[in-house]
């Protein structure tokens, strides 16, 4: 239970402090004391709230704030079943912690160049949880499906289908004709799930790999003076800024899909 309440306290956070709900607020308070007027106060403080309110009850919205907050944390690797997704676990592990251990061995004339650098990495590791969830949710499910099983069933209904037509029953026809269409459909929706996964695996190798390539850099910049080594940093800075907007598109893909069960 105190896990839920700190979740609910994290979107209750984002949303009160989310731009929009504030910039509704703060023109209220605005016209409320260039009008002198209370109830504009009060009528600006009722549409925050509501706003507030229908935030809360957008599981989008939810599942965002809970992601940026860092509520969605790596999987443990004792509660995984796949081998590919262990290894990538224990890779991404084992890159953090290079990262750290080399930030910690920098000097902090270079540490202060890298704050945005940082908070940037965490975003991506955190990027990286949630697709490791995703892997391993779309995995449990895959395994207990058959697409061959769908794949047959969508030859048979159509073989009956064909049977009909020429036994001049059209009635039956159709029935088989929708029949094996909805099969195809099951079969179709089988296949993106499989494809997703694979893409999983290739955005989390691009970040396993971009991890693994922060601590040369780190040290690299240890070696230049501090005009060179901002411009190291902005440009990387800028790197890692246009992966988390595309790992933020492909989430959004992944939500979109099927919700399946784990």
């Amino acid at each position: 239970m105190a896990g839920k309440r700190r979740g609910v306290g994290k979107v209750v956070s984002r949303s009160a402090t989310s731009a929009i709900n504030l910039s509704v607020a703060g023109a209220a308070a605005v016209g409320a004391l260039a009008l002198m007027s209370w109830p504009i106060a009060a009528l600006g403080g009722a549409a925050y709230a509501a706003l507030v309110v229908s935030d809360l009850s957008n599981p989008d919205f939810r599942r965002r704030a809970l992601r940026a907050s860092g509520q969605v944390g790596m999987p443990k690797v004792k509660d995984l079943q796949d081998p590919q997704l262990v290894e990538v676990v224990e890779q991404l592990g084992a890159a953090r912690g290079d990262i750290d251990a080399t930030l910690a061995d920098t000097p902090a004339r270079v540490r202060r160049n890298l704050t945005t650098t940082i908070h940037a990495l965490d975003e991506l590791y955190g990027h990286a949880a949630v697709l490791v969830c995703r892997a391993r949710d779309l995995g449990t499910y895959l395994e207990r499906t058959d697409a061959e099983d769908a794949r047959r069933e969508a030859k048979s209904l159509r073989a009956r289908a064909a049977a009909a037509e020429a036994k001049d029953d059209a009635a039956s026809s159709r029935e088989y004709q929708l029949a094996a269409a909805a099969a195809v459909e099951r079969l179709t929706a089988l296949d993106d799930l499989a494809k997703s996964k694979d893409r999983i695996f290739a955005n989390l190798a691009r970040i396993r790999a971009t991890l693994r390539s922060v601590p040369p850099k780190i040290v690299r910049m240890r070696a230049l003076d501090d005009q060179a080594s901002d411009a190291l940093t902005g440009d990387f800075d800028q790197e890692l800024g246009r992966m988390n907007t595309d790992l933020r598109a492909f989430e959004q893909t992944l939500e979109s899909l099927v919700e399946v069960s784990s």
